[in-house]
């Protein structure tokens, strides 16, 4: 091997830095790490806009709601109730805690599929 091809060689050896600025990914939706941020590199979302966004909307109000169910059952009982007996005021509060972190997650994921949409795919 001669001296050039050696450094050649080396030169293109695989590298742990960060991928250059114009590297992403392009998806029709997101995935999501488990704080519900998108789990791709600097992602472009292509495709439908309105159906990414629902399914965003979809995605991100289930995550939310899971977050107060898990933080809830730390603290929670599992009593059974009986079907006709009054609501259950640790309900009612959940209830409330799901439709307002639903409701911010929705907003969440309009505003988010709106700055990372691209248009259809080519």
């Amino acid at each position: 091997m001669t001296k050039e091809t050696k450094k050649e060689v080396e030169e293109a050896k695989a590298s742990t830095d960060a991928a250059p600025a114009a590297d992403h990914d392009r998806v029709a939706a997101l995935s999501r790490r488990a704080d519900g941020t998108p789990d791709q590199y600097s992602p472009e979302i292509i495709g439908d806009k309105d159906q990414a966004i629902a399914y965003s909307q979809e995605q991100l109000r289930q995550q939310a709601v899971s977050a107060v169910d898990t933080a809830a059952r730390r603290g929670g009982t599992t009593d059974t109730v009986v079907e006709d007996a009054p609501e259950d005021p640790t309900i009612a509060a959940l209830k409330k805690d799901h439709d307002a972190v639903a409701e911010a997650a929705t907003a969440q994921a309009a505003k988010e599929v709106e700055e990372l949409h691209k248009g259809a795919s080519v």
